[in-house]
């Protein structure tokens, strides 16, 4: 019995330690907080020099963004740039933006934080969506102020399995992202909402084991039906600009 409960009691340790060193790698979970951001933020800026990287695409949000290991692969061809981090939110985008978006002057910014930005709220969906929306209009216009010429592209929250209990508050701030961007002149808004859930099942497998996070099957559906043809129709739209 005492060796029996010795095994449970190891296999138990065995996840909550699983658990902890996924949390502080990626940013997620209840162990996010033990993750140091700065150090992450830091490799970007390291990876990425800022006088070699100066107008591209750059990719700046959460994990579904950092996890994408074959970014720059998947979009061979254009110069776009991997800013993700693990766990972040839009209140992190502001923070780190003196560091690893405003220095390197991006023709094009892709961003997304998706649920991140309210699993943590307290409140009514009503409220949650009024403090998500009013963040994030504050936001994009400080990031059009310190790059005018900049154009942003608003990726919709995904419909996520792992977190199911979430869908219909992102499908509400996913309808006001679209209201919004269509208000704005700077900003362009992608609703990939239905790749990953057709309002009946989710797609499964297009995510790892957490119902979270894309895999490459997910990242590259994602890419060739929602990001590449914006980044083309970019690319084609300021070219006939500069023709003109």
């Amino acid at each position: 019995m005492k060796i029996a409960t010795a095994v449970i009691g190891m296999g138990t340790l065995t996840t909550i330690m699983g658990l902890v060193i996924t949390g502080r790698k990626i940013g997620w979970g209840p162990f996010a907080g033990l993750y140091d951001l700065s150090d992450e933020v830091k490799a970007i800026a390291r990876k990425y020099d800022v006088q070699e990287c100066q107008h591209g695409i750059i990719f700046y949000g959460a994990s579904n963004f950092r996890l994408w290991k074959e970014m720059e692969n998947d979009l061979k061809g254009f110069k776009v740039q991997n800013h993700g981090f693990g766990g972040s939110t839009d209140k992190m985008l502001v923070k780190y933006a003196d560091e690893i978006l405003y220095p390197y002057h991006p023709d094009i910014v892709f961003l997304q934080t998706g649920s991140n930005d309210y699993v943590n709220l307290s409140g009514s969906d009503e409220e949650k969506v009024n403090m998500c929306m009013a963040f994030k209009k504050e936001m994009y216009e400080e990031f059009h102020e310190k790059l005018p010429e900049t154009k942003f592209v608003v990726m919709s929250g995904l419909l996520l399995p792992g977190r199911s209990q979430y869908t219909t508050l992102t499908q509400r701030i996913n309808e006001s992202l679209k209201k919004l961007c269509d208000e704005t002149e700077y900003l362009c808004f992608v609703d990939a909402s239905d790749m990953t859930f057709d309002g009946t099942d989710y797609a499964e497998e297009l995510f790892i084991s957490d119902g979270i996070h894309l895999n490459h099957k997910g990242q590259l559906r994602w890419c060739e039906e929602y990001i590449r043809p914006q980044i083309e129709r970019m690319i084609k739209d300021v070219k006939e600009t500069k023709d003109n």
